[in-house]
């Protein structure tokens, strides 16, 4: 059983951008500009914005962030993108989510400029995606699965993809890149019955349900490659931990990320990624 090393892989990215900012900054050009939009204050949003924050500066762009009350109505975010969007300094611009209940999501997302946006969460660059446009920005964590998978040489073609969790953030947009490869890709929700019988099938299968230790030894089959995308406090020690019961999986895929370790520093190496993107884009 093989650790799909997501902590190293994005290193190695995220060194490869430093050295790009380092060109940058050398030919005396602007250094790319990152603006987040933080609503509230919820621990979980504030410490994932502080991280993506810290990265960025360590390989050295620039970072804004736009903190708000959350009494904040949609109106008022919609106005804050627009004037972001209107700012040729800034490169890209992202919403943290989750928004408060209030918040009409989809109007806030539709008002990013599809160019600006480092999540690929505009409905024109899924609905490209979605098409097989090239000039689409993927969401980044499917984007960082996409890259961890190449680095490790595991083959995509032809294989029976099974996806658990069907979010616009993870689910989907990973299932369009999965079919881009020609993978057989099924999409499960909380309604699919069987699951664990349709994931036995899966030669590849990713767990973005978002419950601590839920997949065990009869979601799988012998030699599978198993992706976590979990992100969950243990029930009883408080930890951090995937949606992956390690103790009950031991030896039976061929391929596995941890939790912390894997996909989420993909995550935020392929955020900068498409900031970067959006940077060489606008300056066309």
């Amino acid at each position: 059983m093989e650790i799909l090393n997501g902590a190293e892989m994005s290193k190695e990215i995220l060194s490869k951008i430093s050295f790009d900012i380092l060109n940058v900054k050398n030919a005396g050009s602007r250094v790319p500009r990152l603006d987040v939009i933080l609503v509230g204050d919820d621990y979980g949003s504030v410490k994932y914005v502080g991280m993506k924050e810290k990265v960025a500066k360590e390989i050295g762009l620039q970072v804004q962030v736009h903190q708000l009350d959350n009494a904040v109505n949609t109106l008022e975010i919609v106005n804050l993108v627009d004037s972001l969007n209107k700012d040729s300094n800034v490169d890209g611009l992202m919403i943290q989510l989750p928004l408060p209940e209030h918040i009409d999501k989809h109007l806030v997302l539709g008002s990013i400029n599809p160019a600006k946006d480092v999540d690929g969460l505009t409905p024109t660059n899924l609905g490209k995606l979605f098409q097989k446009n090239p000039s689409a920005i993927p969401p980044a964590t499917p984007l960082g699965i996409m890259k961890l998978l190449e680095a490790y040489n595991i083959k995509i073609f032809g294989k029976r993809v099974v996806i658990l969790g069907s979010s616009t953030i993870v689910g989907k947009p990973l299932a369009a890149l999965m079919l881009e490869k020609n993978a057989t890709v099924t999409l499960c929700n909380s309604h699919t019955v069987n699951v664990e019988e349709v994931s036995r099938s899966a030669d590849i299968l990713v767990s973005a349900v978002g419950k601590a230790l839920f997949i065990n030894a009869d979601f799988l089959k012998n030699d599978c490659v198993l992706i976590d995308v979990g992100s969950n406090k243990h029930p009883e020690t408080g930890k951090f931990v995937g949606d992956v019961n390690w103790e009950s999986v031991q030896g039976i895929p061929s391929f596995i990320t941890p939790v912390p370790g894997g996909v989420g520093p993909m995550t935020i190496a392929c955020l900068m990624l498409n900031l970067m993107r959006c940077y060489r884009d606008g300056a066309k």
